[in-house]
């Protein structure tokens, strides 16, 4: 075991004591080999860490498979006197607390203990309780050693990374526009990468949680060449807003802004995706090309939807009508899905043409005609509601004493007919025509495009 031994001393990242009680050189290089991931399942996570007291390098999950554990305030078992255990808090920082044992060692106790006299019971587990109490020492000892040689090495490691940040910020470009002299190429240098935004790269901070192997690796070159892939994506998301507003100044500045066309800029496809030079949004675009390319086209595709939207707005009118006519009452109206469903659990109607309906309690158009023939006032009800309702006039026939309000249906009819035009989903359950006028005048800003 002397190799392994003169292997791990002679290595920065291997811990320099020796190995606890009962485990040999090999197997103590073994477990504090965090870069071949968990010894169970060689699962590279983020969770992946050495338990001393177990003495394993081991993800979360494969240590649960592997442990018994005693919620806080459970009476614990004589047997257990003399195994090593964690205390884990297993639902959060404010979850209950648990003992936590090792699932081979816990169930060879008990069959040990179970072996051992009466008489001879007490001091057994004084014997395992000495011997248990200088191990959990020796492995609190190395928990804490490798929580700051982690805080060391992590620190080391951001500093080397800082460096070379640093060394990217010292890069600079200068404005050939400028005199040539000396003094004013100096002041026309500029720094090319900003410190925020490689603070955002995903490999400045991939970096530093790799592995000390592994980091060990790292180059300048070779690090450099991922954050320039890292920067360059950051800096053309960054970009797009910047392109946006300048779209929206330029619009600013046409006549036709302040025209009714202003309403439908931001549902026209080229606003939303503007065409970029060379497809990278950090290009701003010259007055000519934002002239030609862009607001051009902005102004046809909002004249498109203005008269898109006249031609829906006439189907409106055209599909109020049909519903009008065929919803007359209270058989038809349930039949169009204004009754809700039945079902105090069913919170969506399957038998919708719309996906989106929510519509399971019904609309309040629906009344007793109990209550008209004995009162002026009357309420308002869901056909559920009404239903209900009549159970307080002990009526034998339901559907014979309830009524459609059809003004106020006619009245509810309209203004789910604005809400459709808005986006696109009508509420109810709708005949195949009417569907298919609907689909016909389908509007560009209407996610669901059958």
């Amino acid at each position: 075991m002397d190799v392994w031994r003169i292997s791990r001393t002679n290595t920065i990242f291997f811990p320099q004591l020796s190995p606890p009680e009962g485990l040999n050189e090999r197997d103590y290089c073994k477990i504090v080999m965090l870069e071949k991931g968990c010894q169970f399942c060689a699962e590279k996570s983020n969770n992946l860490r050495i338990y001393w007291i177990f003495r394993v390098r081991s993800c979360w999950d494969c240590l649960m498979e592997r442990v018994e554990y005693i919620p806080q305030g459970q009476s614990i078992p004589d047997f257990t006197a003399g195994l090593l255990f964690e205390t884990f808090r297993m639902h959060g920082m404010f979850g209950p607390e648990y003992k936590v044992f090792w699932k081979s060692d816990y169930k060879l106790s008990e069959i040990e203990f179970s072996k051992v006299k009466e008489s001879e019971r007490e001091k057994w587990i004084e014997e395992k309780n000495l011997k248990c109490k200088s191990l959990m020492e020796d492995a609190f000892k190395r928990r804490k050693i490798d929580q700051e040689s982690r805080e060391i090495h992590n620190q080391a490691k951001l500093n080397k990374v800082k460096s070379f940040c640093h060394l990217m910020m010292l890069e600079t470009s200068h404005d050939s526009q400028l005199n040539s002299s000396p003094s004013s190429e100096l002041k026309s240098r500029k720094p090319i990468y900003s410190p925020y935004i490689l603070s955002l790269c995903p490999t400045f901070n991939g970096t530093i949680t790799l592995p000390n192997h592994l980091f060990a690796q790292v180059t300048f070159k070779s690090w450099r060449d991922k954050m320039l892939q890292d920067y360059k994506q950051i800096e053309m998301k960054y970009s797009i807003p910047i392109r946006s507003n300048q779209i929206y100044q330029k619009l600013l500045r046409t006549k036709w802004f302040f025209s009714p066309l202003q309403h439908w800029i931001v549902h026209c496809k080229t606003y939303i995706s503007p065409p970029y030079i060379n497809n990278d949004p950090r290009i701003a675009w010259p007055e000519e090309f934002l002239d030609r390319n862009i607001i051009r086209k902005i102004f046809n595709e909002a004249i498109e939807c203005d008269k898109k939207a006249d031609d829906a707005k006439f189907a409106l009118r055209h599909v109020e009508s049909i519903i009008f006519q065929k919803v007359t009452n209270l058989k038809s109206a349930i039949a169009f899905g204004l009754g809700g469903s039945d079902d105090e659990n069913f919170n969506k109607c399957v038998n919708c043409n719309n996906s989106n309906n929510n519509n399971n309690t019904g609309l309040e158009i629906f009344r007793c005609k109990i209550c008209i023939e004995n009162t002026s006032n009357y309420l308002l009800y869901s056909y559920r509601g009404v239903k209900k309702h009549l159970q307080k006039h002990s009526s034998l026939i339901v559907e014979d004493n309830i009524e459609l309000d059809y003004k106020i249906m006619c009245n509810y009819f309209k203004d789910y007919s604005n809400c459709w035009f808005k986006t696109g989903n009508y509420p109810y359950k709708l005949p195949d025509e009417i569907m298919q006028i609907l689909k016909s005048h389908r509007m560009p800003w209407w996610k669901n495009s059958n």
